[in-house]
């Protein structure tokens, strides 16, 4: 029975860790906004200098699927 205890908790402090390690390394926000006719547009909400975005290898971003214009 404690095994199983250890077992879960491990999992939910590996959880925990994990989650503050990529929210950390997220550099902005990508919101698409698929309300226009023409298509969906993209936008970049950088949170991070772009010479910083720049000069990394790969990135991590939030998305932010709305639709920003409305057809009343």
């Amino acid at each position: 029975m404690q095994v199983i205890v250890v077992f879960i908790a491990g999992f939910f402090v590996g959880c925990g860790i994990t989650v503050a390690i990529f929210k950390r390394k997220c550099v902005g926000t990508l919101r698409v906004d698929t309300s226009d006719p023409d298509g969906p547009f993209i936008f970049l909400e950088a949170s991070k200098s772009i010479d910083f975005i720049a000069s990394q290898k790969s990135v991590m971003l939030n998305v932010n699927l709305k639709n920003y214009i409305s057809h009343d």
